[in-house]
């Protein structure tokens, strides 16, 4: 076996476990018999759509040779959410470990960017300020650019001229992996947060508007995050905006992939003991406000 099909394989089981038609049952059993047996056959089953996620990860970040750490730093992200999950709340986990696996990733692309090794979150925070900042100057890798940019992040012209060609550097993974994918994965490439674009000024630009929206979405009361997540029709605990359906199965017998309602306010009002629609369109808006006004003073405006 050649050593790049190794890395496709970390987590394949020889002789191949039980399969069972919804990974979820191997969450389940877990839970239910305390064996870790099941997550490892979770994981032998679920391994194409890790490599799937680490694959475009690597092609959105310019990150090649980056394939494998990617992938592990998306497991161990994977592991701790299945020490805060809850079965009995009906999130399937594939949708629930999401979020946390992606900050794991995150995490790694920020202390192991290729070009650019940040040794701390402020450094991570002022490259993306910088990347964001250049795209909103015209992209233009001027001396007039430049010095805006800098006089910005409050660093020289040569310092910040680096930082802007290394978030800019962009180097195309080879396309081996896609001769191993296949589409028979539990989970397809169109993720919500999915961003095929490989020009790294726009990644940094929307994973730092991402992750501030969230931040202030998480300082919202119960009430107003139930509200504003069953309007714009997603989960309010792990973002996913589609969810697997067990009780309409497919022509295979797999539960089928389907988006989260969005609920019209008499609905919410109904669901929350309100006394009127309005009452629940205010207390939406509300939400909305306080998250626009707090994103503002962040410099996290719409665009």
């Amino acid at each position: 076996m050649k050593e790049w099909e190794k890395e496709l394989e970390i987590y394949r089981l020889t002789p191949a476990p039980p399969k069972e038609n919804d990974l979820q049952r191997y969450i389940l059993n877990y839970f239910s018999e305390k064996d870790d047996k099941y997550i490892a056959w979770f994981l032998h089953y679920y391994e194409k759509t890790i490599n799937d996620k680490a694959f475009s990860i690597v092609q959105d970040y310019a990150m090649y040779g980056h394939f494998v750490d990617i992938k592990q730093a998306y497991v161990i992200g994977l592991l701790k959410a299945l020490q805060e999950y809850d079965p009995n709340r009906n999130v399937p986990f594939i949708v629930y470990k999401e979020y946390a696996a992606m900050r794991e990733v995150h995490e790694y692309i920020r202390t192991m960017r290729t070009g650019f090794t940040v040794q701390s979150n402020d450094e991570y925070l002022r490259l993306r300020k910088a990347m964001r900042l250049f795209r909103e100057y015209g992209g233009k890798a001027d001396d007039d650019t430049i010095k805006k940019v800098a006089d910005n992040i409050g660093t020289s012209m040569e310092d910040a001229a680096e930082i802007i060609r290394c978030g800019m550097q962009n180097m195309q993974f080879v396309d081996y992996y896609r001769q191993y994918a296949d589409e028979d994965s539990e989970e397809s490439r169109e993720e919500v947060a999915h961003d095929s674009s490989s020009e790294p000024d726009k990644i940094f630009f929307k994973l730092e508007r991402t992750e501030a929206v969230m931040a202030e979405f998480e300082k919202l009361n119960f009430r107003e995050r139930a509200m504003v997540a069953a309007h714009l029709g997603f989960c309010m605990e792990c973002y996913a905006t589609q969810y697997y359906d067990t009780d309409d199965l497919d022509e295979d017998g797999k539960p089928t992939r389907k988006p989260f309602p969005k609920e019209a306010f008499i609905d919410i009002a109904i669901d929350h003991g309100l006394a009127s629609p309005d009452t629940a369109d205010k207390t939406y808006r509300r939400a909305l406000d306080k998250m626009k006004t707090e994103l503002k003073k962040r410099g996290i405006n719409k665009r």
